[in-house]
């Protein structure tokens, strides 16, 4: 590309409101037009001659430089706007780097807000939606009203205009909440709180305020007003988190990989489970995905629209679960936060609790679950009020209860209503035709966080695969595949032995023979690779040159994943 033509492309993307960076085989910046450099917030300054990682440290421009193909949606934050980074290389060693501003999701603003009023109808509550720019999505009728307006003539208008007092600029300028801030207005006493609206990446959407008139509060009972404030502030955060699927229906047995007969049936028996409303007790060993299989059930029941909130047994210690499953009132140990704090239970209210590793929950919190699962009803510590809530739990362990029972460490009546249905995931040993469809889902997953192109395994390695134990199961085969992304040269596209931890290097049985097997299969790769180089990439004549009928070349050329 020569250099008035750069010029020339830089203004043009200039007109185009995209930031545009050309940089060189070496990385260096030969044109960057002035919408570049104040997205890099470096406006007014000349990038010639600068190393595209000085100005821009989060570039990708290093893979664009291992793989020679474009890369495109990368994301990138600067200013409190988003923007989408796509990198195109041309056939002189050089790329072009374009950013685009990526505009708000306004049907996603508004489903939150929807989602907001609707939580949040039964009280004097004031909402207000803003996308990334200050500008009002959405506007609920009560702060209207308040303002002395149509909600649909607010709607669109700069936030200062309307809200003065309010904060959302801040918050939109530092990703930052601002809650309880005290203001007055048309003779009223208003606390806002106010967030901000960010999506599973973590870059700003917009953000949502909410003003509480102190004087209303009052006037319906403070208290219990608070609590049930507290309790629908925590599912708003569990309902942030899950957004995204709004954008969609996703099958809720997608992330159930496997096609061995123990596997479907596991996964016909829960999806019956799921329409119903039985506790559930998924047992398995460590790394099984029983967790997984959890959200499965909770997202194909009927209340796949309420929380599913997690908790685990052995991460929490003995004197604060108490506090953590059923909250706390105000002064109900030191230390405890101003106006108390819901528990899971209570976050949990119409939807599911989850609770893992149950075979560690301590003797002394046992009658208090068992409780909870006969009554629906507890107490918050320190509390008197009793509180109905109505839960299906779904419980874990990779333990054997029965045992534990035996030893009195685990209540037989708690195991019982726990385990109105039992389900449990064999170990991946005990399915190993799962591991095909289980490794090609990782590695797809792991091309996308990397970058890279990785196409299957070695031979070798696939049938060290099926040979080997996994006494951590699915977790272990993903630990297994990323480290040996790691260790994988730039280009290079299939996992081969001596990229896997050296504990399966070391595996035995047939390992001596499966090395000589390995090392004959990557003789005859390098072989028909350098033939083919030779031949200028023409198969017939590879094939004379190696001495063998195209039909075998064209076996091999598919069995060795060679293009």
């Amino acid at each position: 590309m020569a250099g008035t033509a750069r010029d020339f492309w830089g203004e043009t993307f200039n007109a185009l409101q995209q930031g545009m960076i050309y940089v060189d085989a070496g990385g260096h910046i030969l044109v960057a037009n002035s919408l570049a450099a104040a997205i890099l917030g470096l406006a007014g300054r000349d990038l010639k001659g600068r190393r595209l990682t000085e100005v821009f440290p989060e570039t990708r421009l290093a893979e664009v430089f291992t793989h020679r193909r474009p890369l495109q949606g990368t994301c990138f934050a600067a200013g409190g706007k988003n923007y989408r980074v796509d990198y195109f290389p041309d056939g002189q060693g050089g790329v072009l780097v374009l950013f685009t501003e990526e505009q708000p999701d306004a049907a996603y603003l508004q489903a939150l807000n929807e989602l907001y009023a609707a939580l949040l109808d039964d009280f004097p509550l004031n909402l207000v939606v803003v996308n990334r720019q200050g500008v009002i999505v959405s506007i609920n009728q009560m702060y209207a009203e308040l303002l002395g307006q149509r909600a649909d003539v607010l709607t669109g208008r700069e936030i200062e205009d309307v809200l003065t007092f309010s904060r959302l600029r801040e918050v939109l300028a530092t990703g930052r909440p601002v809650v309880g801030h005290e203001v007055h207005y048309a003779g009223k006493k208003l606390l806002l709180s106010e967030m901000p609206v960010k999506d599973a990446a973590g870059n700003l959407l917009g953000a949502v305020g909410k003003a509480m008139a102190v004087e209303d509060l009052a006037a319906a009972g403070l208290k219990d007003i608070s609590r049930r404030l507290q309790v629908l502030e925590g599912k708003v955060l569990f309902y942030q988190q899950e957004l995204a699927s709004l954008h969609g229906e996703q099958d809720a047995w997608q992330g159930i990989l496997g096609t061995s007969p123990a596997v479907v049936q596991l996964k016909k028996l829960a999806a019956r489970v799921a329409r119903g409303e039985a506790n559930v007790l998924i047992t398995g060993e460590s790394g099984t995905g029983k967790e997984l299989l959890a959200q499965a059930i909770h997202r194909a029941s009927s209340r796949r629209n309420e929380p599913l909130i997690k908790i685990n047994c052995a991460a929490i210690p003995e004197n604060l679960l108490e506090a953590e499953l059923f909250g706390y009132e105000e002064g109900a140990f030191t230390g405890a936060a101003r106006g108390g704090r819901p528990g899971k239970f209570e976050l949990a209210d119409g939807g599911t609790i989850f609770l893992d590793e149950i075979g560690d929950l301590p003797l002394s919190m046992q009658p208090k679950l068992l409780r909870v699962l006969q009554e629906r009803a507890f107490e918050r510590v320190g509390g008197r009020r009793t509180i109905k809530v109505d839960v299906r739990i779904i419980a874990a362990t990779n333990q054997d209860l029965l045992s534990l029972e035996a030893a009195g460490k685990f209540r037989r009546d708690l195991y019982y209503r726990l385990a109105v249905v039992n389900l449990h995931i064999p170990p991946l040993r005990e399915r190993p035709e799962d591991i095909q469809v289980l490794t090609a889902a990782i590695i797809q997953r792991l091309n996308n966080r990397y970058g890279m192109a990785v196409r299957g395994l070695a031979p070798a390695v696939q049938e060290l695969f099926y040979r080997y134990t996994w006494p951590g199961n699915v977790r272990e085969l993903e630990n297994v595949l990323e480290h040996a992304f790691n260790f994988l040269e730039p280009g290079e596209e299939i996992i081969r032995r001596e990229h896997l931890p050296a504990n399966l290097q070391q595996v035995g049985g047939k390992a001596a023979g499966l090395e000589l097997k390995e090392a004959v299969a990557e003789a005859e790769r390098a072989a028909i690779q350098r033939a083919l180089a030779a031949a200028g990439g023409n198969k017939q004549e590879a094939a004379k040159l190696l001495g063998i009928h195209p039909s075998g070349l064209y076996q091999k050329l598919k069995r060795y994943s060679i293009e």
